[in-house]
């Protein structure tokens, strides 16, 4: 698999001086516009992020899902306003076609 984007350079990168704290100073804010859509995952992540990852980095699983059949890949969202009784009533019976 051949990268097609580069690997950060972090060699000007001041690590801090406390161990296991962040040292931002002297970093400029990134420039994100905001997410206008749900990712498969739920998560609202912003363009020019999505467009920052590697797809084909080893490490990075662009196609998890793969293998899986459509009924594993749905999302499935709980009804807030059912009880755990008639939301398992109501699976049931939709899934008999009711």
């Amino acid at each position: 698999m051949a990268s097609t984007k580069a690997t950060v350079d972090t060699t000007d990168i001041k690590t801090p001086d406390v161990p296991g704290t962040s040292d931002t100073a002297g970093m400029t804010e990134d420039n994100l516009t905001a997410a206008t859509k749900v990712e498969a995952s739920g998560a609202f992540i912003e363009p020019e992020i999505v467009e920052r990852v590697d797809v084909d980095h080893p490490a990075v699983d662009n196609h998890p899902r793969k293998g899986q059949p459509k009924i594993a890949n749905q999302i499935d969202f709980n009804d807030p306003y059912l009880d755990g009784r008639e939301a398992v009533e109501k699976n049931l019976a939709s899934q008999a076609g009711e």
